[in-house]
């Protein structure tokens, strides 16, 4: 955890291993879900066109996301809810299938950086734009999308102290009740 960093800046042209690939796609598949109903569906894209067009996906006029195309490849990560439990859930206003996609995600995400690839979550785009570009079912949910490859910049997956540059515990976290400070760990 303490290498991993978003990357934007990728060596253009250099491809993941497939065995290393395998690594990170397996990661997905061991990572925990609600009642185990493993609600992911990965979208791989490597086709230079389609990326490009992915980071076309942000917000209209905006080119926020255009670095993702040097990225070896895109991770659209999906979620279909089960037909019971996760419709049951949303009826109690809770998505669990995204936060299992979520996890997997996070697990391919640090399998990445052990492996020396770098990655980064990708938030900002209209899920209603990859949906059509990539052929996603209505009933499916585009819950993100995560560049991986190798990184510009060897240096960006060493380990680093982040303590600097993240907040003290007391200082996000409550006893009980929210914003219950003063309790000494």
């Amino acid at each position: 955890m303490k290498k991993r960093k978003s990357v934007r800046n990728y060596k253009r042209g250099v491809k993941i291993e497939d065995e290393k690939l395998l690594k990170i796609l397996d990661s997905a598949r061991m990572s925990p879900s609600s009642c185990n109903t493993q609600p992911w569906h990965i979208v791989l894209v490597r086709d230079e066109k389609i990326k490009e067009e992915l980071s076309k996906c942000a917000l209209k006029g905006t080119r926020i996301n255009k670095w993702m195309v040097d990225a070896d490849l895109i991770v659209v990560l999906c979620g279909k809810p089960h037909p019971i439990l996760h419709r049951g859930a949303k009826l109690l206003d809770r998505d669990c299938h995204k936060l299992d996609v979520a996890i997997a995600g996070e697990h391919m995400v640090l399998t990445a950086t052990e492996l020396g690839i770098g990655s980064c979550w990708i938030g900002w785009f209209s899920e209603k734009k990859v949906r059509k570009l990539l052929n996603i079912p209505s009933n499916v949910t585009v819950v993100s999308m995560i560049t991986f490859g190798y990184p510009e910049e060897e240096d960006l997956l060493e380990e680093r102290d982040f303590s600097l540059l993240r907040r003290k515990i007391e200082e996000f976290v409550s006893i009980n009740y929210y914003n219950n400070k003063g309790v000494k760990f």
